[in-house]
């Protein structure tokens, strides 16, 4: 039995062009389709600002910055809904884009972000609740700008949002 040196090169050549067009293709309907159909979709939500895509690892992390909410808990959950519709089985992470000031950055890494996480671990959620009800109370008295401090509990997360004038944190926490 002889071998033709021409079919086994045609054949080698042939399966490398039309396996570089597959991946070619794969990563086109990556980027270009699902990617840009998922910004689209998140823009006609009027509570997004901005959204940024990256691919990282094995999963899709998508940026989100977010207008002023009244309701952080309804608002994640309806764009978490809207994504997974959109990009089905594949693995994706919400992350929320904030604009802070440093009075908020302050009073979180301060003082809320431990009784949120004390509260996480004990289940006291009422004592919780007391007890940023007279954080935002203080800071009424001493600043002139306001800061409002809501929190929105469900099955699977804790959902925080400070505000002071034009400045907003919007912090997803999971529970465990």
């Amino acid at each position: 039995m002889s071998f033709d040196k021409n079919k086994i090169f045609r054949t080698i050549i042939i399966s490398i062009v039309f396996l570089s067009l597959m991946v070619f293709g794969q990563w086109y309907y990556a980027k270009n389709v699902v990617e840009k159909t998922v910004q689209r979709v998140l823009y006609q939500d009027q509570h997004v600002s901005s959204v940024e895509i990256k691919k990282e690892k094995d999963e899709i992390v998508i940026y989100l910055t977010l207008k002023d909410v009244d309701n952080l808990m309804t608002v994640y959950l309806k764009i978490q809904d809207i994504i997974e519709r959109q990009l089905k089985t594949q693995p994706f992470k919400l992350k929320i884009v904030n604009n802070i000031s440093p009075i908020i950055k302050d009073l979180y890494y301060d003082e809320i972000q431990f009784i949120i996480y004390e509260a996480l671990q004990t289940g006291e959620f009422t004592q919780m609740k007391a007890q940023l009800d007279k954080i935002q109370y203080m800071e009424s008295q001493i600043t002139p700008k306001p800061v409002e401090i809501k929190v929105f509990i469900d099955v699977e997360n804790l959902y925080l949002q400070i505000k002071s004038n034009e400045y907003t944190l919007y912090e997803v926490i999971k529970r465990e």
